[in-house]
């Protein structure tokens, strides 16, 4: 089959194109900056936020679009560009589709839909958009915090949110560690609260199982590439705590220190991801999320 995929050169898209031509499927990769062609690999120079998606010539064997382009920042949109990407991109996406008569339209939604922030609202309109479209097949993925790995490596969410906190913490021990030194106080080992769920679960899923069943799911309807066995937050704080060198505690409620104060200000984008989610499962096989592999992630982040 004759695909086209947008967001080519990108993280899920570099992950899952070589999955896909495996599967005895030749692709068309488009993007602004598209990957090196290759064997049943094509490159197409294009843009979502274009009519017709940049292109001046449109490949007429096109059988289904893997739509997969997209801002994932979970911050505040200031300049407009996560809602013009992801909604205005995707309503062009569709328009080509139904354009060109292209039947099957696979779209990359996100578990977290729940219109907390602007990415949110973008991916649940894109759904709703995509479902009352004129299309014959629809086919929806909905997956949750994707980690990378050494092959496909990205510093995603997570990643992010581990170096803010060492960023704040070593901003915070220079300080005290200043203050202890003039005033001749004895060492004492901080601990550094975050305002959380300690027993929520963080569903954090790899790059490969997501890749695996979008590559095989071809029937339409929606479909949850979430780990169906996540850690908790407690568990994660110890992980990572414990590789970082920082006592790290979660609590639903406490008075912030200062510092705390700051973290929690500089973390606002990451808050509604620290009290849990549940969400089902499509995924058949999903390898666990461990003590090792969370170490190996942010070790691979740092350096």
């Amino acid at each position: 089959m004759k695909i086209l995929v947008t967001g080519a050169s990108g993280f899920l898209g570099s992950a899952l194109i070589p999955q896909l031509i495996q599967k005895g499927h030749h692709i068309y990769g488009l993007s602004r900056h598209p990957p090196a062609p290759g064997k049943n690999l094509i490159p197409l120079v294009g843009d979502i936020l274009q009519p017709n998606l940049g292109l001046n010539e449109v490949p007429e064997d096109i059988c289904a679009v893997h739509h997969l382009a997209a801002i994932h920042s979970l911050g505040v949109d200031k300049e407009g560009e996560i809602w013009q990407t992801n909604v205005l991109g995707t309503r062009n996406v569709l328009d080509f589709c139904l354009k060109h008569r292209i039947p099957h339209l696979y779209f990359t939604s996100s578990a977290y839909t729940q219109g907390r922030n602007t990415y949110e609202q973008s991916k649940a309109l894109c759904e709703t958009m995509i479902k009352e479209a004129d299309l014959p097949r629809v086919t929806i993925f909905k997956p949750s915090i994707v980690m990378g790995t050494a092959e496909h490596f990205y510093p995603g969410h997570f990643s992010q949110f581990v170096a803010l906190v060492i960023k704040i913490h070593q901003r915070a021990e220079i300080v005290r560690r200043k203050i202890e030194g003039t005033l001749r106080l004895p060492i004492i080992e901080p601990v550094f609260r975050l305002k959380a769920n300690p027993a929520g679960r963080l569903n954090l899923v790899p790059i490969d199982a997501v890749v695996d069943a979008m590559s095989d799911i071809e029937k339409p309807g929606s479909f949850w590439l979430t780990h169906p066995n996540p850690p908790t937050l407690a568990q994660l704080t110890e992980w990572v705590g414990e590789f970082i060198m920082v006592k790290i505690k979660f609590e639903p409620t406490f008075k912030t220190t200062p510092v705390e104060a700051i973290f929690t200000k500089m973390s606002a984008a990451f808050t509604p991801y620290l009290w849990g989610d549940d969400f089902p499962s499509d995924l058949k096989k999903c390898p666990p999320i461990t003590k090792e592999y969370i170490t190996a992630t942010i070790k691979k982040s740092l350096t």
